[in-house]
């Protein structure tokens, strides 16, 4: 809250930093404005002057120490929710020893003797090492409590009926029936489009930004899921779950 007003946040991932999406709510929590912008630290993230109640990131909060096929459970749990095309979008991310590595060769090794699977890792994975380890710098077991892992595949489903997507993102039909989802919800989601084409971001993050945000604004209102059902920590005190 801030000088009486209520936010929440979608937090994305981007080239220079982060892409925030704000959303204020009313005393209702009903949605009153919406704004964006890109930051350059997820510390800063944290520092928002807003104080948004609850903050939706679309990346791994809580590491496993062992890599063991699919991921953790939640990482396992929202593929089948989101079925085997929307799936492929749920990657395993690496275990906490990898964020030390400093070259994708020592990622590979680490994650590899982490356990008898010797489960590899894509450079797709290694190249969010640095985000991951942002986060996981900064993040707390306290903190969790208002700044909660987030997937938009997940998201859409949600605001799609539960059902998943027919279409990837990558694709123009993908894109189209993601916008017209967040535009049932959002008036000024053109507005942010147009936005980031100055800036050091694409309109994908902005569109899962977006999506994180929806949910942020789920859990302000009482009514966002989170899996898996059993609670799971890493070995931080972190819960590995996702909130959508």
């Amino acid at each position: 809250m801030h000088d009486g007003r209520r936010f929440v946040a979608g937090i994305d991932g981007c080239k220079r930093g982060w892409v925030v999406v704000l959303l204020e709510l009313d005393p209702d929590r009903n949605l009153a404005d919406e704004s964006w912008r890109v930051v350059p630290s997820f510390e800063y993230v944290l520092r928002l002057p807003e104080e948004p109640r609850f903050l939706g990131v679309d990346l791994p909060i809580g590491l496993p120490n062992v890599a063991v096929p699919g991921g953790r459970t939640c990482d396992r749990e929202a593929r089948r929710l989101l079925g085997r095309k929307r799936g492929s979008s749920v990657f395993a991310p690496p275990v906490r020893a990898v964020l030390s590595a400093d070259s994708y060769t020592k990622a590979l090794a680490l994650n590899r003797a982490s356990s008898r699977h010797a489960i590899g890792l894509s450079r797709q994975v290694y190249n969010l090492v640095p985000k991951l380890r942002e986060v996981h710098d900064t993040m707390t077991p306290i903190l969790q409590g208002r700044v909660r892992e987030v997937h938009p595949e997940l998201s859409f489903m949600t605001m799609n009926g539960d059902r998943p997507l027919a279409h990837s993102k990558r694709t123009a039909a993908g894109k189209a029936q993601r916008l017209a989802l967040l535009e049932h919800h959002f008036c000024r989601l053109a507005e942010a489009l147009d936005w980031v084409r100055s800036e050091p971001a694409g309109e994908d993050d902005v569109i899962d930004a977006y999506a994180a945000a929806w949910s942020a604004w789920r859990m302000a209102r009482g009514r966002a899921h989170y899996i898996p059902e059993q609670l799971q920590m890493d070995s931080r005190g972190l819960r590995m779950g996702i909130w959508y």
